[in-house]
């Protein structure tokens, strides 16, 4: 077996990896967001995610859906045609994405104090003889 073919089935076979695959993507974490507090119509999704195109949301959703982490249902409501809600199944995913929300505030406060202090350093006027 080549190296790579094996770093190939490593990779398939890790959860991390796996957890990864799943939920990358530029708009699922903000699809899950939404999702978290309560089904939403297609509509609804796309216009509280300004930027996102038809076909990407829709793209996503579909991938999400072929997981089993959301489900998409007729809408009680006038005018929806369909809901998109979380499965028992992707509301699991909540504790790991307070979780990463929590790193990544923490990363990105390191990040600009990192910023500031390199900012602080630049501007310093170097030691000047002086006379």
């Amino acid at each position: 077996m080549m190296k790579s073919a094996a770093s190939y089935l490593e990779r398939e076979r890790c959860p991390l990896y796996t957890a990864i695959k799943v939920i990358e993507g530029r708009w699922k974490p903000m699809i899950f967001q939404r999702l978290g507090r309560g089904g939403l119509g297609f509509g609804q999704l796309r216009r509280s995610m300004p930027g996102v195109t038809v076909k990407v949301l829709r793209q996503q959703l579909r991938q999400l859906e072929a997981e089993g982490l959301l489900k998409r249902l007729p809408s009680p409501k006038a005018g929806l045609r369909v809901r998109y809600e979380l499965t028992p199944h992707g509301q699991t995913l909540g504790p790991v994405f307070e979780a990463l929300w929590s790193w990544g505030a923490v990363h990105l406060a390191r990040i600009k104090d990192a910023g500031r202090a390199e900012g602080l350093h630049r501007n310093e006027e170097p030691n000047r003889p002086t006379g």
